[in-house]
């Protein structure tokens, strides 16, 4: 068990890594592609700014109003671009390299949780009254109990219990030992792909807070490239520190709540097991107990006959 989780964290940290070399790339191509579309735009603004300004170049007050309202214009225009260009995606290429292993972590816990919500949601563990009805049916006989769990194998539970009496042969520890055996089957696949669930709920923040020192590196960077600092500066730097914190928050969030819930669902069904397990072990030991009553009379009966 411990190597498997090896192998995984192991397996993650190499996709991770992958992907945050491929944001480097992706993002020195996007910054690239994005320069030469907003230059373009900026000098057709201004063509058609002198082409209006030369039209009207007079000294009259109806001119200078003219000027003011085409260099309004072009603000709102300015101003709507920029206002477009503020999306989802624009955020992510903002939060810088990192924003790619948190995506790739995000699709993997995605998968993982749909994937295990189906499985949950098909797959009957047991019931409400599983437990209470096994009590009952043990007092009216061993007999009773196990055509209860043979009428009932729709249930796990059912399945796991009716195995491990199959193997027992009516004997109590061997009957423990069968449903120990059984139970860890089942439990392994209930399980599955939780351990990279708690790894990504662990991982996203650590990589979020990466990002932050990176982010406050090209901050503190930038400031000292700058002959005089102001706001617009830094902010870059700043952004994508914030980015990136958010955006690990946000997918360790969703995935440490299902892996809990799920991990809630699986130590309840174990911890079912064992208290049933447990009503129908003190059963067979109470029969066992009694054949040798019976044999030991019977003995004692035969000796003082002779």
């Amino acid at each position: 068990m411990y190597l498997k989780l090896n192998k995984i964290f192991t397996l993650i940290t190499i996709l991770l890594a992958i992907s945050f070399y491929i944001g480097l790339e992706f993002n020195k191509d996007i910054l690239i592609a994005q320069t030469y579309p907003k230059q373009e735009v900026n000098e057709q603004l201004k063509k058609e700014t002198d082409k209006t300004l030369s039209e009207n170049n007079t000294t009259t007050e109806n001119n200078e109003e003219k000027k003011d309202n085409i260099q309004k214009s072009e603000e709102e225009k300015e101003n709507r671009l920029e206002n477009s260009i503020t999306t989802i995606w624009s955020l992510f290429l903002a939060g810088g390299p990192f924003m790619w292993p948190l995506l790739l972590a995000s699709i993997i816990g995605f998968a993982i949780t749909m994937e295990r919500l189906y499985y949950f949601s098909f797959h009957k563990f047991t019931s409400k009254t599983f437990e209470q009805n096994i009590l009952d049916k043990l007092n009216e006989g061993i007999d009773s109990a196990i055509n209860f769990i043979n009428e009932h194998k729709r249930y796990l539970i059912s399945k796991i219990l009716s195995e491990g009496l199959e193997v027992s042969n009516y004997e109590p520890d061997n009957f423990i030992k069968g449903v120990e055996r059984e139970a860890l089957s089942y439990f392994s696949q209930a399980e599955r792909g939780l351990p990279v669930l708690a790894a990504i709920s662990t991982i996203a923040p650590l990589i979020g807070f990466l990002g932050t020192v990176s982010g406050m590196i090209n901050a503190f960077d930038a400031i000292a490239n700058a002959d005089s600092v102001n706001a617009k500066i830094v902010a870059a730097g700043i952004k994508e520190a914030l980015i990136t914190t958010a955006t690990g928050l946000i997918v360790a969030i969703p995935a440490m709540a299902f892996f809990q819930y799920f991990q809630n669902k699986v130590n309840a069904f174990a911890a079912e097991i064992e208290t049933v397990a447990n009503h129908i072990y003190k059963e067979l030991l109470r029969i066992k107990g009694k054949s040798s009553e019976e044999i030991k009379n019977t003995i004692k009966q035969t000796i003082t006959t002779n």
